[in-house]
Formats: C-alpha cells, structure tokens, sequence
C-alpha cells in the first residue's frame, strides 16, 4: 500500500512539473520528454529552468535553489520529481 502511495505522490509530483515546463516551453515539448531525459541535451536553458523552478519552489514550499546547483538538482523531470519528494511539501490536491 506504502507504495502505491510513494507512486501516486511521484505521479502527482511528475504531472505539475510537467504542466510547469509546459507553460514555459510548451505542452507538447513537456509531456514528450522522457523523464530521464536532460534538458540541456534538448535545448532547453537555464533561464526557463530558473522560471519554472521558481514556481515549483513555491508550489513545494522549499528553499531557493543556488545557481550553482541548478544543473545538478534540477537537469530532467525525473531529477526534479526526487528533489521536490525529498525536500518538498506536494500542493493539496484540488477537486
């Protein structure tokens, strides 16, 4: 049950960060990643990165991010989804 619960969260977790890069780049660009997949190794900048995690920092109440771990914390969907996990508090569901 545990799990299905860890996974539900991912899940939930993976679909606004998409959403998130979505309003940024692009619906279609977003939900065609694979989740491993590095976002500078599809064009994708730090400028947008820095926007989008803006906004996930603040959906997930964590600390700011420093530039310089930007890369390392935040370089595809799947990196993002453990990081907000791990340090952040998942948005309420809404109805």
């Amino acid at each position: 049950m545990q799990d299905d619960r860890q996974a539900s969260a991912a899940e939930r977790t993976e679909a606004l960060v998409r959403d998130r890069l979505g309003a940024r780049l692009g619906a279609e660009l977003a939900h065609a990643l694979d989740r491993g997949e590095k976002f500078h190794d599809v064009g994708i900048d730090s400028l947008d990165i820095v926007v989008v995690l803006a906004e996930l920092e603040r959906d997930f109440e964590v600390e700011r991010i420093a530039d310089g771990e930007l890369w390392d914390i935040a370089d595809s969907i799947d990196a993002l989804v453990h990081y907000l996990d791990a340090h952040g508090h998942a948005p309420a569901e809404t109805p």
